[in-house]
């Protein structure tokens, strides 16, 4: 038995001595290999990461050797003197390296063996792009690129409807959606699931901060049954989608007669329709031009509008510090006009929130006679609706759909437009989205009305009583909010009647 256990820790010690042997040849051979020419082994194609994940930038020598007395350079495209990481004189060198990636960069581990790969978390959008691994001894030097594309997942489609114009039964269908990385598919079908391609047109526009809108448009003939979607995706796992029934948003409409300022001064009513073609024409949606007197579609009639009027109170805490809510909760503005440079209006929403029916409410967004020569006229301002969503973001966002923000805004160098980015000008008949001229002349009291069941926003001139404008389909949501801003530093106030 002694002689057994004997002979077994002879052959465990054999075993020991011959493992070690083997790792010390294997390092010895990597040692005497090292050879004066190399290549870079790295990813072909682009790495896809999602924003705030983390990311290896693989890259190994070939043949594989130890690089730990070598240099290891990780550097972006043109910024050789200002590396995201330099290895050097076997450490990592605090300096000279990009700011930009204090903290989050490191190498994976096994320079003994050849590999210099690149670690990079909490990636951000800024990271994106081509990325260079460079390796040098005395002799020789070899660099590759990899490039690094970061995920982002844009907002849901906004889809819109309007009759097309010539009519013939067509509508013109817009989708567009916003924040996505890199550039998004856009793809329409109808309600079989086919694919539409004909007569359609996409547009991708890149933003300041490297994100891409996509925009959509098409004719379409629908039948009463037919619905659209669009879907903008990344993948067939990334990918958000809307629908919409080309006639659903003209359910109970009515045409009616607009009310147009003539040159005289006078307002005066036009109806081109005789009244058995308004009859006929009920349940239609249509434009008007902005040198003709056209009928238009709104929601409801003006007195039924009137009807769901409510009394909006603002929130008496805006969170910003430079805006001011008045002691009876109707007025916001900014206490001056100096604020340090900002680029996004701040807002309040208001202290009542509505979840179902029909609401509506009017606020006064210029100022009149005596006051209006006081106070001056207002350069922008921002008022609509916002969805719960809205409520979850922090500081000072874009009043945009993406963010939960519905609005109609004013801006003088701009005119008018309705909640996008970029946004879409009312201002006549650029726009197949475009339902009335609006002349800041005559614009004083605008009126909201919320169909919190349909999800559906209108805005009116209130004091000429005219639909301006409609939002149909906005995202759903469980609870909406009145959103007020009184525009980027502009101490003249907005006020709910």
């Amino acid at each position: 038995m002694l002689q057994q256990l004997e002979i077994d820790r002879g052959i465990m010690h054999s075993g020991v001595w011959l493992s070690l042997m083997t790792l010390t040849a294997l390092t010895v051979l990597m040692a005497a290999q090292r050879p004066e020419v190399f290549t870079l082994m790295v990813h072909h194609g682009r790495i896809l990461t999602a924003l705030n994940s983390s990311v290896s930038l693989a890259c190994e020598l070939s043949p594989l050797f130890n690089a730990e007395p070598l240099e290891v350079r990780w550097y972006r495209s043109g910024d050789f003197d200002k590396p995201a990481l330099l290895y050097r004189d076997h450490k990592i060198q605090a300096a000279p390296v990009d700011p930009r990636y204090k903290g989050r960069v490191s190498l994976t581990g096994g320079l003994d063996r050849g590999n210099v790969s690149l670690r990079l978390e909490r990636v951000t959008l800024e990271d994106g792009g081509e990325y260079v691994c460079r390796v040098s001894n005395a002799q020789w030097y070899e660099k590759a690129s990899v490039f690094l594309t970061v995920k982002v997942l844009g907002g849901t489609p906004v889809v819109s409807v309007a009759e097309a114009r010539g009519g013939g039964g067509r509508v013109n269908v817009t989708c567009s959606s916003e924040g996505w990385s890199p550039y998004p598919t856009l793809t329409w079908r109808n309600k079989e699931g086919t694919e539409i391609r004909n007569g359609r047109e996409v547009l991708n526009t890149p933003d300041p901060q490297g994100l891409v809108r996509i925009s959509s448009w098409m004719l379409y003939a629908p039948s009463d049954t037919d619905w659209l979607s669009c879907t903008v995706s990344l993948s067939e796992e990334e990918k958000k989608e809307s629908r919409i029934l080309p006639r659903a948003p003209t359910e109970g409409f009515v045409r009616v007669s607009t009310s147009k300022k003539m040159a005289n001064g006078n307002d005066k009513t036009e109806s081109t329709e005789t009244p058995e073609e308004e009859t006929a024409l009920a349940g239609e949606c249509g434009t008007q031009t902005a040198k003709e007197t056209t009928t238009q579609c709104v929601p409801k009639e003006w007195g039924e509008v009137k009807r769901f009027k409510v009394d909006i109170t603002l929130d008496p805490k805006p969170g910003h510090p430079y805006l001011q809510v008045s002691p009876n909760r109707k007025k916001v503005y900014y206490k001056t006009s100096k604020e340090p440079n900002v680029s996004t209006a701040p807002h309040v929403l208001s202290e009542d929130k509505f979840s179902s029916g029909q609401i509506y409410w009017e606020v006064v967004v210029r100022n009149g006679g005596i006051f209006n020569s006081f106070l001056g006229e207002k350069q922008s301002w921002y008022v609509g609706v916002a969805t719960d969503t809205a409520t979850l973001t922090t500081g000072v966002v874009p009043l945009t759909p993406q963010n939960g923000f519905w609005v109609f805004t004013f801006k003088k160098e701009k005119g008018y437009c309705v909640s996008d980015d970029p946004q879409m000008p009312v201002s006549g008949n650029e726009s197949p989205s475009v339902l009335s001229d609006v002349s800041a002349d005559i614009l004083t009291t605008l009126g909201v009305f919320l169909d919190c069941d349909r999800q559906m926003i209108s805005f009116y001139d209130a004091d000429s009583k005219v639909h301006l404008y409609s939002l149909f389909n906005v995202v759903s949501s469980n609870t909406f909010f009145a959103v007020f801003s009184p525009g980027l530093r502009d101490t003249c106030p907005l006020t709910v009647k």
